[in-house]
């Protein structure tokens, strides 16, 4: 459907620096617009402006700025905004090989989109992202999810206290412990590091889930 238009920040190419793809070689695909407004988000800049692409020139830039690259990130704002938009795109794009990866928060059910991603990066939202729980916890969304068997969850800790919040989320959904990721918040390599080494890894060992660092500020890449 190559007259479907969708709002696009930005397409480039870098690594993956959080989750179980860190590191790797990928195109981004940014979105446009969230349906959220957490108090620490790092691309605030997404929630406005962008630019209009047809799906036919928002596929021929990814294949033009990706290159011999064959992992695509499909991230935001939040991209689920732009599901009927992302179905035709994500469709063309495997038929050249891509490993499609989608980073979301969890609100927004993903219906049939399930069938074009490889994997979801869920990072459903706590309450140090400053955000009313009935705006942030879709339990259907969320269910959807897990029972994909294509998503792994990935927790923003900002303090020890956020230790609960995350138990009650793999408790009520039953999230198993290694699809479960706990990532610092934080803006810098220094506080990055703190966090990680006092706070975040602690607490992923205590809790027997994955820790995952933000590669991207630790060694400086887009």
């Amino acid at each position: 459907m190559p007259w479907l238009i969708m709002r696009v920040v930005e397409i480039f190419r870098s690594r993956q620096g959080e989750g179980p793809n860190a590191g790797r070689d990928a195109v981004f695909l940014r979105t446009a617009y969230c349906n959220l407004r957490c108090s620490w988000c790092d691309t605030k800049y997404s929630w406005f402006g962008g630019v209009d692409m047809s799906i036919n020139e928002v596929y021929d830039a990814v294949m033009r700025i990706g290159g011999d690259v064959r992992h695509l990130v499909v991230t935001g704002g939040e991209p689920l905004l732009w599901l009927r938009e992302l179905l035709p795109l994500l469709d063309l794009l495997r038929t050249q090989g891509f490993f499609v990866e989608v980073e979301t928060n969890g609100t927004l059910r993903p219906d049939e989109l399930i069938k074009y991603v490889d994997e979801f990066n869920v990072s459903p939202k706590l309450s140090n992202s400053g955000i009313p729980a009935r705006l942030r916890i879709n339990e259907l969304a969320i269910r959807d999810f897990v029972t994909s068997g294509k998503a792994i969850f990935k927790f923003v800790v900002d303090g020890s206290e956020n230790v609960n919040e995350i138990l009650w989320f793999m408790n009520k959904f039953n999230i198993p412990r290694n699809r479960v990721y706990l990532m610092s918040q934080c803006t810098t390599r220094e506080e990055c590091i703190a966090k990680d080494e006092t706070i975040t890894k602690p607490m992923a060992i205590k809790l027997g889930v994955n820790h995952t660092p933000r590669l991207h500020i630790l060694m400086g890449f887009r």
